[in-house]
């Protein structure tokens, strides 16, 4: 994660907006005043969103229940993830 200063960050906007979209990478801000912040796109924030939640699913189930599961979970889990592999690019 790239790291920039507050200030360079307000002189050069547009710039650092590009890089963001660019790269869909978050850039975290830093000032010796306050405390760090991070700053990411709309896009780039809901993905990661979408990621997390699947992660937070598949974490959430009981790993037995996942070995005894029908293999129809399984495809429709695979469905998921391929979901969210179109929505990132």
């Amino acid at each position: 994660m790239i790291s920039i200063k507050n200030e360079d960050f307000s002189n050069n906007y547009e710039l650092f907006v590009k890089l963001c979209s660019i790269t869909s990478e978050p850039l975290k801000l830093v000032n010796e005043n306050c405390q760090d912040m991070i700053v990411m796109t709309a896009d780039a924030f809901d993905r990661r969103k979408k990621m997390l939640d699947l992660r937070e699913k598949l974490l959430g189930t009981d790993g037995e229940d996942m070995l005894n599961a029908k293999s129809e979970d399984f495809s429709r889990l695979g469905n998921i993830l391929n979901e969210l592999e179109k929505n990132e690019e």
